[in-house]
């Protein structure tokens, strides 16, 4: 993937692109706020921008490469975030991380995904018509994020509903199950990318009041109940799945169970005619019903009512 960087100043409810080797001009100039993504740098282009912004070494490094936990860190001269994102794609839900360096003047975002970026993001704070802060611009990416994992949440739902249906209406199955198994495994990776939210917020609220001023605190408390809310809705979906795939192999191990009834109790029934003609094979010189003339007649009514009333006493006791 071919690597973007984008850098424009947002003032007076305009923004205007300038060269990444810039930003530490804008920044002196303080012209407004500094807005910059970057899609996969590479480590001689992540090293021009902690230049230009000042970061601290140990913060390039973990932007350098996806894979981090999601977290707020305070470094010297600002924060340093990792967020976890998922979009829809082809069908499929396509996770990916964003890293973020927030700090007076400026909104550094890092992707690592193959998402559209956060265009939307820039044109909610440009059509404020000032120059915003880069709270306001650090509140407006976490709330992108959450926006963009609830109706990834409400398909999961969807998902839930419609395998439920199926499987009242036809019963369990292989293909149900790895449907089941399929959809926990997305709950999983949406709420490995929200849980950590929360918490994020949180943290900002308490202890960077220096990026969140006083009157953003009740935006960052909107996005938390906005993830708590989502959470709550994927463990309990979490749940419902569980017991869904529980109940299939309870099922399964039911219906072998009862196969094998069927076969034990046509077994039982197979080995009395088994068991009477092995002893007339086994070529006795005294057998006396054999010179009787209803001897032969006799033994296979005996044999076949046996059969009869075991089948009977069988099927009443649900076996076959």
């Amino acid at each position: 993937m071919a690597e973007q960087v984008f850098c424009q100043v947002l003032e007076g409810g305009q923004r205007h692109g300038i060269p990444l080797a810039d930003v530490s001009e804008a920044l002196a100039e303080r012209r407004g706020l500094v807005w910059l993504e970057l899609l996969d740098p590479d480590k001689p282009t992540l090293d021009l921008l902690g230049k230009e912004l000042g970061l601290h070494e140990l913060a390039v490094e973990d932007a350098l490469s996806a894979h981090q936990r999601p977290k707020v860190e305070d470094y010297a001269g600002g924060l340093f975030l990792v967020l976890r994102t998922a979009r829809l794609w082809n069908d499929a839900i396509e996770y990916g991380e964003t890293h973020a360096f927030c700090a007076p003047g400026y909104l550094a975002v890092i992707r690592h995904d193959t998402g559209p970026g956060y265009g939307r993001v820039v044109d909610r704070l440009e059509s404020r018509g000032k120059a915003p802060s880069p709270g306001l611009a650090l509140y407006a990416l976490l709330d992108h994020v959450v926006d963009e994992l609830r109706p990834l949440a409400a398909r999961l739902e969807d998902r839930y509903a419609d395998l439920e249906a199926a499987i009242f209406a036809q019963g369990f199955s292989g293909q149900n199950l790895q449907a089941l198994f399929e959809t926990k495994r997305d709950i999983l990776g949406l709420l490995g990318a929200v849980q950590p939210i929360p918490e994020i917020c949180g943290d900002l609220i308490r202890l960077h009041q220096n990026v969140v001023e006083k009157d953003l605190r009740a935006y960052f408390r909107d996005v938390e109940d906005h993830a708590i809310r989502l959470v709550q809705g994927l463990d309990r979906l979490r749940e419902m799945i569980a017991d869904a795939m529980q109940l299939s192999l309870a099922s399964a191990a039911m219906q072998q169970s009862e196969s094998v009834q069927k076969l034990a109790g046509w077994g039982a029934i197979l080995a009395i005619p088994t068991l009477v003609f092995s002893l007339y094979g086994m070529n006795f010189k005294v057998m006396p019903e054999l010179d009787w003339t209803f001897g032969y007649p006799l033994t296979l009514a005996l044999t076949a009512t046996a059969c009869f009333g075991l089948y009977r006493r069988l099927k009443q006791r649900g076996w076959i």
